[in-house]
């Protein structure tokens, strides 16, 4: 197991989307990954964390987004778990997001199963996952895979490809990409249907912290929530050539 503030590091590097993060943040990764890559302990000696490891391991998971989108709301979970320590639960949230086309989920599995951090220790099976992270064309996540295949023995790649293949079957986007748009899909069509009747609706974690027993006290016209549905569907979907963007709902006029 690696120490806390490296595992940190990745968890904050991942929290960031991975949309265009720090060269000192992806040389803080790939020090953890490859201790021997000269330039990336250099680069990690800058990194500086906007965040503790408490303040992720406290993070607020929307439990009204799993609706919708299942990958962003198991990976939330996931990434939570892992920084409480929790790993199991972190695995198995992970392994749910990534079944969901989250990228983000994938990457953070194969760091762990590449150096055995909260998952056992399983090179080829690392490589697997990083591989399927990286398929969107991410930078840092090649970047990542690329030093990671570059330090690993022969049989390490002949069996990443080879469970590479079975694991495409269920996480590559191909498969997981479809399916979590189907769903996504499903459910806020679901949702705005009620939309030219100027509905207002709670959605907990999406517009409300928390329904209690009185009732939702903070409804939003359902064009404002579907937006915020749009708005974790195109982080999750982010570099998916497969993907339709979904154009704003806008406000029913009055009558």
């Amino acid at each position: 197991m690696v120490g806390a503030r490296e595992m940190f590091c990745t968890l904050v590097l991942i929290a960031t989307t991975a949309a265009c993060p720090s060269r000192p943040a992806l040389g803080t990764v790939l020090a953890v990954m490859v201790p021997g890559d000269s330039d990336a302990a250099k680069a990690a000696t800058e990194f500086r964390p906007d965040r503790s490891l408490e303040e992720v391991g406290a993070s607020y998971c929307a439990r009204g987004l799993e609706r919708f989108l299942p990958g962003s709301y198991y990976y939330c979970v996931g990434r939570r778990e892992l920084a409480k320590g929790h790993a199991a639960a972190s695995a198995n949230a992970l392994e749910q997001a990534a079944r969901w086309a989250s990228k983000q989920a994938q990457f953070l599995l194969g760091v762990g199963y590449y150096k055995g951090d909260f998952v056992p220790l399983d090179r080829a099976r690392g490589l697997a996952w990083l591989t399927l992270a990286a398929e969107r064309g991410d930078v840092v996540y090649l970047a990542v895979l690329n030093s990671a295949r570059g330090h690993a023995l022969p049989e390490e790649l002949r069996k990443a490809e080879q469970l590479l293949q079975d694991m495409k079957m269920t996480y590559g986007d191909e498969v997981a990409a479809r399916r979590a748009e189907r769903r996504y899909r499903r459910e806020r069509d679901a949702l705005t249907r009620g939309e030219v009747y100027g509905a207002v609706i709670c959605i907990e974690g999406l517009n409300v912290d928390h329904i209690g027993s009185g009732g939702c006290q903070a409804a939003q016209p359902v064009w404002m929530v579907a937006r915020k549905v749009d708005n974790h569907a195109a982080e999750l979907f982010q570099g998916w050539q497969g993907h339709v963007t979904v154009g704003d709902l806008q406000p029913w006029p009055n009558r």
